[in-house]
């Protein structure tokens, strides 16, 4: 199953102060990873606080599992020919999942637990949502 998805949205516009926060000023997404923080629990997706990482925005899955779970997210492209005319940019979601190295170390750790139900969930947000369009998912 593939586990990124990029499309093009108006919907998650840069905060005016969100440089503040991040590591990097092109790696901004605020807006996208509170959706998805707000909008993974009604498709049984618990989420936890989003945090801002040097590459974009983290959101924590709380799936009972023994291995972290997260949500990662941010803009790919804001200054291409259509952007001014739309006020669209690019974006990017993919769902990570790190077992520890050690467990990692002597055998392969299957992931599909923590990480599918989160892949199935966030699908359906971006299907269901008329403000995103070209919609691509890769692995």
């Amino acid at each position: 199953m593939p586990d990124r998805v990029l499309f093009r949205s108006a919907a998650f516009p840069k905060y005016p102060d969100e440089d503040a926060e991040t590591v990097n000023e092109h790696c901004w997404g605020k807006r996208l990873a509170e959706w998805l923080r707000d909008g993974l629990p009604a498709h049984g997706v618990k989420t936890g606080e989003i945090l801002c990482e040097d590459w974009g925005w983290l959101v924590p899955v709380e799936h009972g599992g023994d291995f972290p779970v997260w949500v990662g997210c941010g803009v790919v492209e804001d200054e291409d020919d259509e952007a001014p005319a739309t006020g669209e940019s690019e974006f990017t979601a993919f769902v990570a999942a790190e077992p520890g190295f050690f467990k990692r170390l002597f055998k392969k750790v299957d992931t599909t637990s923590g990480t599918e139900p989160v892949l199935t969930a966030l699908r359906a947000m971006v299907d269901s949502s008329p403000d995103i369009r070209e919609v691509r998912w890769e692995d």
